[in-house]
């Protein structure tokens, strides 16, 4: 539903029908007398849920929106921000977002699963392929579950827009922050004077945003920490309109509980690696932090495994870069042990 949540700012909390991701914000900033409107990030891809399109037209429609006019900042590069991008892009607006994103091809979890044989050298990274075979067979089919629909979603044109620029909307007046760690190039839109920050996936109320690491991000983990400490200290005083779910403003209680569940997990996967006889490998080691064995999963518990993984790599190379733990490449399988 549209509706003025700000002076000249409008939200629209857009149910998708998705059970992936059931809701999502895309807000609206019409422009002034010759100035530019702003659309800040793009929802699913029409394959996956048709409410996102719906929603860019209603948006267009009903703020008398002309797309030419249009720019849509994209927060970060997964999957549930960028897409309606290439309808904008076709409609004749201008889709901005931080290259690093792009050009890195930093949407690893999609990326990875996508292709097959990304997706082989993902599965042998974990330690998937030590599994029995029909297990490895029923996490490749929970793959396809969670890609479809997402083939073509970053088959759009973007023009570079990076952390320190900034932009004017109708009323307001934002600087593109960097909030790295959800992906290398994730950013928020900071206005310093009306105390409001577009925060896309960094800090979502009640929700760890995920750190998606597949070892081409050592330092993901690390990154989202430091920028959580921005978040508390340089934002703390600002409404805080995210990606999914409702605005809010004193982030300091949801800052500390993200951190302190990541560490959480850290502390757990040293203590399992420390009891083990041998070296883990990633799938092993977050099956036992994650609780996630000892019975067949479901397809939906499948899903949320593959999510696991990423988590799992990205505290294991914070433990790594901090000397508690070692890596060790067997083949092409990631085994772990504490040092």
């Amino acid at each position: 539903m549209l509706q003025e949540y700000l002076p000249g700012l409008w939200l629209d909390e857009v149910s998708t029908g998705f059970s992936g991701v059931p809701y999502l914000n895309m807000t609206w900033i019409p422009g002034d007398a010759g100035g530019r409107s702003l659309l800040v990030d793009a929802g699913l891809p029409d394959p996956v849920s048709g409410e996102c399109r719906e929603a860019v037209r209603r948006g267009l429609r009903l703020l008398r929106i002309d797309p030419k006019r249009l720019d849509c900042i994209i927060t970060h590069s997964h999957r549930d921000h960028v897409g309606q991008a290439a309808l904008l892009h076709s409609l004749g607006a201008q889709v901005l977002m931080n290259p690093v994103d792009m050009e890195e091809g930093e949407e690893k979890i999609n990326h990875e699963l996508l292709h097959p044989t990304t997706r082989k050298r993902l599965f042998r990274l974990v330690g998937l392929e030590l599994s029995p075979e029909d297990e490895y067979r029923e996490f490749w089919r929970a793959a396809d579950d969670f890609t479809n629909g997402f083939e073509h979603a970053w088959e759009f044109p973007s023009e570079a827009i990076r952390p320190g620029e900034c932009r004017r909307y109708g009323v307001y007046r934002f600087r593109l922050v960097s909030l790295p760690g959800h992906t290398k190039g994730h950013m928020g839109l900071w206005d310093r004077e009306k105390k409001l920050l577009f925060s896309g996936d960094q800090l979502v109320h009640g929700v760890t945003p995920i750190v998606s690491d597949s070892g081409d991000y050592p330092e993901g983990l690390d990154d989202y920490l430091d920028s959580m400490r921005a978040v508390k200290h340089v934002y703390g005083d600002c409404l805080f309109i995210p990606g999914h779910g409702k605005p809010f403003r004193h982030p300091e209680q949801e800052v500390d509980t993200v951190v302190q569940r990541y560490l959480n997990k850290c502390s757990a996967m040293y203590h399992h690696l420390r009891r083990a006889a041998e070296p883990l490998c990633i799938r092993e080691i977050g099956r036992r932090t994650y609780g996630r064995y000892g019975r067949k999963l479901s397809r939906a518990e499948q899903r949320s495994c593959i999510l696991i993984w990423f988590k799992t790599y990205a505290c294991l190379n914070y433990m790594k870069r901090r000397e508690l733990v070692r890596e060790q490449m067997e083949d092409g399988v990631s085994m772990w042990s504490a040092v």
